[in-house]
């Protein structure tokens, strides 16, 4: 993973070295530089970093990929717009693709700066003190340095949620760089300057549906026609469901060539099946990674693969998700990669069993909380400490508070929530750790691509019309595979009574299929994340000294904690992902590595 951190003290130097473990918190080759008014760390240079003095100037990518709709950005380019951290053309810092990230320094009187993209995604950090301020891509660097404590509160949000909401970290005092901003350092401050805005236009006439599509569909296209000619070999994450199809859709029929599949999936599971269905229609080669065919994996391997999961998420969403995939990973080739993640917003897809033309309200809110946002991440209540309860309580309001500003439109605030908070956040979390291990690209978070998505009446968009639309538009034929529901994506688009019908019988399935969820207490876990879970627990039965340090943090009950080493009681995947960050955010702020166990080595992230 790509390390970055930037120190600046008022009136000079802060000290003749720096704390114990900050550095190594980067990264075990991370090296540190002083410069005229602090240090500057540093994992090695990749390839497109220019880093000719460390301490006095250097241009570093912190995202494998930086490109906008047509062509990778050189070096230089983003130097020039980055320079003195006031951009000369915020449009076009806007238009690059997210998740991506850089750091810049023109000159030893020059000001550090650091970027993020319009939507946040990269997830970069800054910690402002006495006199001394701090710009990182590791929260937890900037907590050590700090020695800040654990944000109670804002582990109270994520206790319920599964991820951050906002600015927030783990971590008092270290925040989050907002959406669009750059994180401005010089002499011992932090200023954050913003260079797009939070909101996406809303034209003053909406255009036609039909040209919303049109030009939705020639970004889309554009986007795949250059990309594919700069990077011949591509690989194009495709699954099941709409999003990766979407991006199939557009990929011209004479570069299909130029493009390869990869799946994820289970035996016997419907991912490969419709996945493979799409491949042999556009022409792909396919391959499909079975994730419960592969060898074996120890109990300590798995732990430690999982803490290394919660570092590299900086404590802020699940490393039981992410473990199974960043050993899946391991294998496979590390090269262009095309996501389809984060096309919800187009596809109204949280709009089922929401009133159409309601105002936003606090009733709203909370059913929306307790139906959706509180069910499949939420810790087990009795795990936690009585003390931490109040701070539990908090996260309605949090919530809550999300949704100011949207009092006329119930469906459009959704829209916005889950694009500025969940794909921000929680799909921001693991697309900073792919993007730093690959070259990581996401067309459907083209800038004027959301925009068009947020356009159309919230009754264009429900039981994804619009992205039924878009597919036809673009290959009718792969529009025309149903989905593991049976629906038929082209049909989406044209409505009708029978599609109609379709969709209620769904949906009907899927508000049932709620209930007994909530009636039962079941969850839906990510792929692989119960078998980490389960793995992690039993890690902690054989050596408990690795677990010790959830005793004395005040989140998780004593007793509980020792019933659940002790054998006598379970843990679910989101309890067991909620204690994994509390363990490596509590090594953070105290500087105590969680124990290693025997012939392993303590994760450093």
């Amino acid at each position: 993973m790509k390390g970055f951190l930037a120190i600046s003290a008022a009136g000079g130097r802060p000290g003749a070295r720096l704390p114990a473990g900050v550095a190594a918190l980067l990264g075990e080759a991370a090296a540190s530089h002083r410069t005229p008014d602090g240090w500057v760390v540093l994992t090695p240079a990749g390839p497109g970093d220019e880093v000719a003095d460390p301490g006095t100037a250097f241009t570093v990518r912190l995202t494998r990929s930086i490109r906008d709709r047509t062509t990778d950005l050189e070096t230089g380019a983003l130097a020039r717009l980055l320079a003195g951290g006031t951009p000369s053309d915020p449009a076009a810092l806007a238009a690059i693709l997210p998740p991506w990230g850089a750091a810049h320094r023109a000159g030893p009187d020059a000001p550090v700066v650091m970027a993020t993209d319009w939507l946040g995604m990269r997830h970069l950090y800054h910690w402002q003190g006495d006199g001394i301020a701090a710009i990182s891509t590791s929260a937890r660097c900037l907590a050590r340095l700090a020695g800040a404590g654990l944000d109670t509160a804002a582990l109270g949000v994520q206790s319920l949620l599964g991820w951050q909401l906002g600015t927030t970290t783990a971590f008092a005092d270290v925040r989050k760089l907002g959406p669009g901003c750059l994180a401005v350092l010089a002499g011992g401050r932090v200023s954050v300057r913003r260079y797009a805005d939070e909101s996406l236009a809303r034209p003053a006439t909406a255009p036609e549906f039909g040209d919303v599509v049109d030009e939705m569909a020639t970004i889309l296209r554009d986007f795949h026609r250059g990309y594919l000619a700069d990077h011949p070999g591509t690989v194009l994450q495709l699954t099941g469901g709409q999003d990766s199809r979407l991006l199939l859709c557009a990929v011209p029929p004479e570069q299909r060539a130029s493009l390869r599949a990869l799946t994820l999936d289970v035996r016997g599971g419907v991912e490969s099946r419709i996945a493979g269905r799409l491949s042999a229609l556009a022409g792909l080669p396919h391959q499909v990674y079975r994730v419960d065919q592969q060898p074996p994996v120890s109990d300590a391997v798995v732990h430690d693969a999982a803490l290394a999961a919660a570092a590299a998420l900086e404590c802020g969403a699940s490393p039981v998700a992410l473990a199974p995939l960043a050993l899946i990973e391991a294998q496979l080739e590390q090269g262009h990669r095309l996501s389809g993640a984060g096309g919800e917003t187009a596809r109204g897809f949280y709009y089922a069993g929401q009133p159409a033309h309601a105002g936003t309200s606090a009733r709203l809110v909370e059913r929306l909380a307790g139906w959706r946002l509180f069910v499949n991440e939420a810790v087990a209540a009795d795990a936690l400490d009585p003390g931490f309860a109040a701070a539990r309580r908090e996260a309605l309001a949090a919530v809550e508070a999300c949704f100011r500003g949207y009092d006329d439109d119930w469906l459009r605030a959704t829209d916005e929530f889950y694009l500025w908070q969940r794909t921000q956040r929680w799909a921001g979390a693991h697309g900073t750790a792919a993007a730093t291990d690959r070259f990581f690209v996401n067309p459907l978070l083209d800038r004027r691509f959301m925009e068009l998505a947020l356009v159309p009446a919230p009754e264009d968009k429900r039981g994804s019309r619009l992205t039924g639309r878009l597919m036809v538009r673009l290959d009718p034929a792969l529009a025309a595979v149903p989905l593991d529901s049976g629906l038929v994506p082209g049909r989406l688009g044209g409505g009708g009574w029978r599609t109609r019908a379709a969709l209620a019988r769904v949906a009907a399935g899927k508000a049932a299929a709620k209930l007994r969820q909530r009636a039962t207490g079941g969850r839906r876990t990510q792929l692989g994340a119960a078998a980490v879970a389960e793995a992690v627990v039993r890690h902690w039965r054989a050596e408990p000294g690795r677990a010790a340090a959830l005793r004395d943090t005040g989140i998780i009950r004593a007793d509980w904690l020792g019933e659940l080493l002790a054998g006598r009681r379970p843990a679910d995947p989101a309890t067991v992902a909620f204690l994994l960050n509390v363990l490596v955010a509590t090594e953070a702020a105290s500087g105590h590595p969680v124990p290693a166990g025997a012939g392993a080595a303590p994760v450093r992230g």
